[in-house]
């Protein structure tokens, strides 16, 4: 049963089928993304999206089914599940539950709001993954900072993960790509080379303080010609 309903709700593959949740009978805008079929309200589109909302407004030749059941607007190169989410997020109250989204599902949805410039989408899902402090949200900060080509949240995102000085499992290593592994990596390495490098200053400064002021073999002087017991080294 849980299989056959998987299936049911795994839009990649299987025939084009109306979504089983956000398909309205009242909606205005019918659009296909893979092989889920959504039927909509037009204006919430054009709300938080401006590219929609400019192509939207296009007046229709007469005759265009573009947009109807006959005729969906197809989104192509987009995922279902992430529509499923933004769509979910904009019908439901999401953003006022703190928490409600993980990160994951945040970066889900990210790469469409910011395809289809939903700015006000896009801003606050970055902020929510900027005040993460665990290593997986930094992690997903990384990822946000290349969805959106942000080299100011990049960095933040690089500093706080190397203030860290932990090291990143294989998955977050996939996940960031080689240039922050490395970044991360190296700073480790630095950070080690330093401490043995003062160790060994450290010894040598002792070493050479016991050569240059040794004790005075009559006493317990540390000079060359000792005042103590008035005998020279």
């Amino acid at each position: 049963m849980e299989d056959a309903q998987s299936s049911a709700t795994d839009y990649a593959c299987g025939p084009p089928r109306r979504h089983h949740s956000l398909y309205f009978e009242d909606g205005t805008l019918v659009m296909q993304v893979e092989n889920a079929v959504f039927k909509i309200q037009r204006s919430l589109l054009a709300r938080y999206s401006t590219a929609l909302r400019d192509m939207l407004s296009v007046p229709s030749v007469e005759g265009n089914k573009d947009g109807t059941d006959e005729r969906p607007l197809v989104m192509s190169g987009d995922s279902a599940a992430s529509w499923e989410l933004l769509l979910g997020l904009q019908y439901d109250i999401t953003r006022n539950r703190p928490g409600a989204l993980k990160g994951e599902e945040m970066l889900t949805i990210l790469p469409i709001a910011h395809k289809y410039c939903m700015d006000e989408i896009e801003v606050w899902i970055v902020e929510q993954l900027k005040v993460t402090s665990s290593y997986d949200g930094l992690v997903d900060l990384i990822v946000a900072s290349r969805i959106v080509d942000s080299d100011e949240l990049y960095q933040d995102g690089l500093q706080r993960l190397l203030s860290t000085k932990s090291s990143p499992t294989l998955h977050q290593a996939k996940r960031m790509g080689v240039e922050v592994t490395h970044a991360i990596m190296k700073a480790a390495a630095d950070a080690a080379i330093a401490n043995v490098t003062s160790d060994l200053e450290a010894k040598h400064s002792k070493a050479l303080a016991a050569v240059v002021n040794p004790k005075c073999r009559n006493c317990h002087g540390q000079n060359w010609f000792c005042g103590n017991c008035s005998h020279g080294m």
